[in-house]
């Protein structure tokens, strides 16, 4: 099975104070996605913390071509595109019930040690050719390794609490984007609406740590997330003229 899809309704829960589908509820789908595929291929989460290792996302790239409104018909879909010696790629693209592409997405993923948390080849843990790859492009570029701008500005903190857990111990990604968004001038984050955002993983964030968050407005909209002065996520936003 060279991709995996599904057909949903958006829910009243997955939507902003407009109605419409808010970019970290497509987190959370694509993550679900990702694994439900990746398992009917035989990496999925199971199947590496077998082996103990787990697959971690490390960057993301999202375009909102429209943000589906609650109530509506969504296709959602995802395939993997192989690997180099760390990085696994996949795609994903979502269409409203007329065909019309709304949301693309590119995503880069790495395997690490579910104990000792360092990287591993993906080849020595999947070999050099793993099946169900579709070089299919919904972004043809990989994500971008993002360079935080020097007019940073501390904007407020975060203490890792028990609902921002994932089933791997540490912060959930898509909780990133909600600390992003909560740290923005409320005028800004109440306008919004995202055409476009780049997002890099770059270290784990535990329960009860303190998770500095920093942000600037210009010339583009960038949060970033640090723990004793290490970057533990960065967020680069593009979004419409109401911002």
């Amino acid at each position: 099975m060279d991709s995996y899809s599904e057909t949903s309704y958006i829910k009243s829960y997955e939507t902003d104070h407009n109605g419409l589908f808010k970019p970290f509820s497509f987190l959370n789908h694509a993550q679900e996605l990702a694994n439900i595929h990746a398992q009917s291929l035989g990496f999925g989460y199971d199947k590496l913390l077998d082996s103990g290792v787990v697959w971690v996302l490390s960057r993301m790239h999202v375009k909102f071509h429209r943000l589906p409104l609650w109530k509506e018909q969504i296709i959602k879909k995802t395939w993997h595109k192989g690997s180099d010696r760390l990085f696994g790629f996949r795609d994903f693209s979502v269409h409203d019930s007329g065909g019309n592409l709304v949301i693309a997405a590119t995503s880069s993923w790495l395997i690490i040690d579910y104990k000792t948390r360092k990287l591993q080849r993906i080849e020595n843990v999947l070999g050099k050719e793993f099946k169900g790859e579709n070089r299919q492009h919904a972004i043809e570029t990989p994500a971008e390794r993002l360079v935080t701008p020097g007019n940073m500005q501390l904007s407020s903190s975060h203490i890792v609490s028990v609902s921002d857990l994932d089933i791997n111990g540490h912060t959930n990604n898509a909780k990133y984007f909600e600390w992003a968004m909560d740290a923005l001038p409320v005028e800004t984050s109440r306008k919004m609406q995202v055409q476009e955002m780049w997002f890099n993983f770059n270290s784990e964030s535990l329960l009860q740590e303190e998770v500095q968050i920093y942000t600037s407005n210009y010339p583009e909209i960038f949060v970033e997330g640090k723990r004793d002065g290490n970057s533990i996520f960065q967020l680069k936003i593009k979004c419409q003229e109401t911002c």
